[in-house]
């Protein structure tokens, strides 16, 4: 195993000289990848001992590309893999990603391995992100064409990737979808010349697994609750979605728009009901000369969408589609663990944001002028009334579930962040000063599944850039959450820069006030990296924290962790 990526990271840059000679005026370019740990225990933060103490994620991209023809594959070793990885079965390895790709100005034909997104992913999402170990990849077939100026559609079928699963044949699964934009900038030039943009979509997307189950429920009928069995071709093996979108601007104003609605779709993470469900998000937004403005609006109703119903996961695993966040994503350490998770069965909220430059040479702006930013984002639950069977009944398996009110919200706060920011460049250009606040309220209860009161946590933090030389650079960031129920704690950052080759820090997060004393542990951790043109190494001492990893709305697990950790990537 040990020699394993070593032996990955040789082919890698042997194998484009070679099949260059091989494939004439082609151009062979991929990337490669190691993630690797030395895990020590530690018992008073939960640092657990690991067997096989050395652990890594390994893959290889290889991409030939020749005209408008591309074939590619990619190789990923996670036989023994970090064990944030592990604790959510992604843990195999293999040719994950393969497929052949031609595309001219008409068409584009993709066979095997592929992502796609359909709008904001409402009805469609197969995507790859690495540090959630999520990949949705689809094997099958795409077809994209462009028949007239400012058409473009898509259609696609396929069977989603089930980590390292790949018996293919065996699943009773698939997706199949077709998704249209059409620009009327491009049929009306005379709108480009006024400031105008319009342009308006849709896309239908269909989800087959055969019923091989039965489904025991009860039901109300003539006041008398009924048991009974409820025979496997009874249960939706055709969902499907569809979705509509709008978006339109002028000048420095615009406004976005998506409707879906899924069709009835009883799976594990809506107990199995036959409601159907529906998402709305709506953007509007305008900016001028120092001034910017946004407001958006989200709700998602029981829109949990995955190629198997009885799939339950905190990942995305098998999942067909997307509900985005529509709050800002904290980019410091210590609010990183209250990240909010979107909520693809219910949740509904608006966001704010405005930000306004104090003008460059005036007495407050000073040469540089002064950057403020001011956000505002509250979530909750939807309302939700059981319907009679439901209520009569007591479980909501077999039945319609509930009604709700689209534009009510529910009783409970699910997140709400209000955060204000101010930096400024001073003077001599070697100096810049950021402070910025959020006033946090987090349901744990809900969002990470802890028993635990509502987290309301204030938190300040400042940082301080100082630019030494043309090459030079220090950073340092300082940051305090003072929170309820034990948790506040204090972080910092120092970091040295000397472009473009080297970086190196120190951080720490200490959570000053746990109940016990022994556990006001230090989360310190020691980095330092090395970038030679697209090869980066990097290495790390010290102790995570556990918590959860959110990107994008997106969340999962991470178990406290402590030891040594190295990072090679390299593109070619």
């Amino acid at each position: 195993m040990k020699k394993f990526p070593i032996i990955l990271l040789l082919v890698c840059l042997a194998i484009p000289d070679t099949f260059a000679q091989i494939m004439g005026n082609g151009h062979i370019s991929g990337d490669f990848g190691f993630e690797g740990m030395y895990y020590l225990p530690d018992s008073l933060m939960g640092a657990r001992e690991v067997k096989e103490k050395v652990r890594a994620n390994t893959w290889l991209n290889l991409q030939y590309t020749n005209g408008g023809f591309t074939a590619g594959g990619r190789y990923e070793f996670y036989s023994y893999p970090l064990i944030d990885f592990e604790d959510i079965d992604y843990k195999g390895q293999g040719f994950t990603n393969y497929f052949l790709d031609y595309k001219n100005d008409f068409i584009q034909v993709t066979a095997g391995t592929f992502y796609e997104q359909f709008g904001n992913g409402f009805s469609l999402r197969a995507y790859e992100d690495r540090q959630l170990g999520i990949d949705n990849s689809i094997l099958g077939a795409r077809v994209k064409v462009t028949p007239y100026k400012g058409i473009s559609i898509k259609g696609i079928w396929g069977i989603q990737r089930k980590n390292f699963d790949f018996k293919y044949n065996e699943r009773k699964d698939h997706v199949r979808g077709i998704d249209a934009d059409f620009s009327f900038n491009d049929w009306i030039p005379q709108m480009n010349e006024k400031g105008f943009s319009a342009s308006f979509g849709g896309s239908f997307v269909s989800k087959y697994e055969k019923s091989v189950n039965e489904m025991y429920i009860s039901v109300l009928k003539d006041s008398i609750t009924q048991n009974y069995i409820l025979a496997a071709d009874k249960i939706p093996q055709n969902v499907a979605i569809w979705s509509a979108r709008l978006n339109f601007g002028y000048k420095g104003f615009q406004i976005e728009s998506e409707y879906a609605h899924k069709n009835n779709d009883p799976n594990t993470t809506n107990q199995y009901i036959y409601k159907n469900g529906e998402a709305f998000i709506l953007t509007a937004s305008y900016s001028t000369k120092g001034v910017g403005v946004s407001a958006s609006f989200l709700r998602s109703d029981n829109m949990d969408f995955r190629s198997q119903r009885d799939i339950s996961s905190n990942t995305s695993l098998l999942s067909i589609n997307y509900i985005p966040t529509i709050h800002q994503p904290h980019t410091y350490a210590l609010l990183n663990n209250y990240s909010y998770a979107s909520q693809n069965n219910g949740q509904i909220g608006v966001q704010a944001q405005v930000n306004y430059q104090i003008p460059k040479g005036s007495k407050l702006g000073g040469k540089y002028g002064v950057d403020l930013s001011l956000n505002y984002v509250r979530m909750h639950n939807i309302e939700q009334t059981l319907t009679d069977d439901a209520l009569a009944v007591g479980t909501m398996k077999g039945t319609e579930g509930y009604r709700s009110r689209f534009f009510k919200f529910g009783d409970q706060l699910l997140y709400q962040d209000l955060g204000f920011e101010i930096s400024h460049r001073f003077n001599n250009k070697k100096w810049k000063l950021a402070l910025a606040y959020n006033f946090v309220t987090y349901n744990i209860e809900i969002l990470q599944g802890h028993a635990a009161p509502l987290f309301k946590g204030h938190n300040v933090v400042g940082t301080v850039h100082y630019k030494i030389t043309a090459k030079h650079a220090l950073k340092l960031e300082l940051e305090h959450l003072y929170a309820n129920e034990s948790k506040s704690s204090l972080g910092g950052l120092l970091e040295y820069s000397f472009s473009p080759h080297w970086f190196i820090s120190i951080s720490d997060q200490w959570n000053y006030a746990n109940e016990s004393k022994e556990h006001r542990i230090h989360y310190y951790n020691i980095s330092a990296a090395y970038v030679l043109k697209t090869t980066r190494i990097a290495a790390h001492f010290g102790k995570t924290e556990e918590g959860i990893l959110c990107v994008g709305g997106v969340c999962r697990s991470v178990p406290a962790a402590y030891g040594f950790g190295l990072s090679i990537t390299t593109s070619f």
